[in-house]
């Protein structure tokens, strides 16, 4: 099952896709973001006593809950620098990739494996899927 996010990358294609290119880690890394169940996001705001300071501090559950959704929704995100190639296609079309992506929200940092796929499209561009990962 791959996540929903798929990002056409046009003109961004060499001679066969890549599990490293700037292009390909910019396209994981705003999968990830831009989904809003974001499970590893969700988990470092619960465990950040930044984010769990400021909310006690808010006057109503509401407040508790906002301060928590705007924290998530400010997370950073990074790959870390190996991405390993998992599999290639025979003509180089298309690669299975993975690497650990990393998830800051407030003072807690949390990492997780994250699969992906990297395929050529028939006009040159490239095509990012990543898997969804479970917890």
């Amino acid at each position: 099952m791959w996540l929903p996010g798929l990002i056409l990358l046009s003109g961004c294609g060499g001679p066969e896709a890549n599990c490293d290119s700037p292009e390909t880690r910019n396209s994981v890394i705003k999968v990830i973001s831009s989904d809003s169940h974001n499970a590893l996001v969700e988990y470092a705001a619960k465990n950040s006593n930044a984010v769990e300071s400021t909310a006690n501090s808010a006057s109503t559950e509401a407040a508790r809950s906002e301060t928590r959704e705007k924290a998530s929704q400010s997370a950073s995100y990074r790959l870390d620098d190996q991405i390993v190639t998992n599999s290639k296609s025979k003509d180089k079309r298309s690669v299975t990739c993975s690497g650990t992506l990393y998830a800051t929200v407030g003072d807690t940092t949390a990492q997780k494996k994250v699969d992906f796929k990297v395929e050529q499209t028939p006009d040159g561009g490239l095509s990012v899927t990543v898997s969804p990962f479970k917890f």
